[in-house]
């Protein structure tokens, strides 16, 4: 789910997440490391990228 909706919203923070998810920041940002999901700085610099 944390894949999906970052897919769906490159732009989402961790906070947010933490929020949807109802988990803290800090489980949000070790799901996204197991995961290889990079962090909101790299997110947007790779959707400006691609435009």
């Amino acid at each position: 789910m944390l894949q999906e909706t970052i897919t769906i919203n490159p732009f989402v923070t961790d906070e947010e997440l933490a929020e949807k998810f109802m988990v803290s920041v800090q489980t949000i940002r070790l799901d996204r490391l197991e995961l290889s999901i990079p962090e909101l700085r790299e997110r947007i610099k790779s959707v400006a990228e691609k435009n």
